[in-house]
């Protein structure tokens, strides 16, 4: 089985988390990129009205992985635009899809994984499992507290 980890991380965390899972669960890593860089106010504006962003191309193909890892942080309550844009032009067919999520806030981003899952399953995947880990917006992530937490999640998936 060959695994992928597709991510968006802004602010580095969810990077952190997508670097360690890509070690534990032996994944190919790729990072989604904006063409522009945008700020702040304008990630949470448009993220909360649904927005996508210009991401560069990205080289994979979908065909040569049976488990895709989706990791993004959540802007407004929602899954940050970039990703809006790689769930939209990604090819899920046949595909087992794990979502991780970073934010600052304690409560499981119920609505986010909700929106994740359904356009995941809509370009034809199958959504297997979820987590998030909470961050803090002004200190990033230690790469023990990521691991810990990577390590936790993929030792119940079985995987390997």
């Amino acid at each position: 089985m060959k695994n992928l980890v597709v991510y968006y991380s802004k602010s580095g965390n969810t990077k952190i988390v997508a670097e360690e899972i890509s070690k534990i669960a032996e994944c190919d890593l790729e990072k989604i990129e904006l063409l522009d860089d945008i700020g702040f106010v304008h990630s949470a504006f448009t993220s909360l009205i649904g927005c996508k962003a210009r991401i560069k191309h990205l080289n994979i193909d979908p065909k040569e992985y049976d488990n895709i890892f989706i990791g993004c942080p959540v802007w407004a309550g929602k899954s940050a635009t970039p990703m809006n844009t790689f769930l939209n032009n990604f090819d899920f067919t046949n595909k087992n899809v794990f979502i991780f999520i970073t934010q600052a806030d304690s409560k499981t981003p119920v609505k986010v994984y909700e929106s994740i899952s359904k356009r995941v399953a809509d370009k034809g995947g199958n959504v297997v499992d979820m987590f998030f880990v909470q961050t803090n917006m002004k200190s990033l992530i230690s790469s023990q507290q990521a691991m810990e937490a990577a390590t936790e999640w993929i030792n119940k998936l079985r995987l390997k």
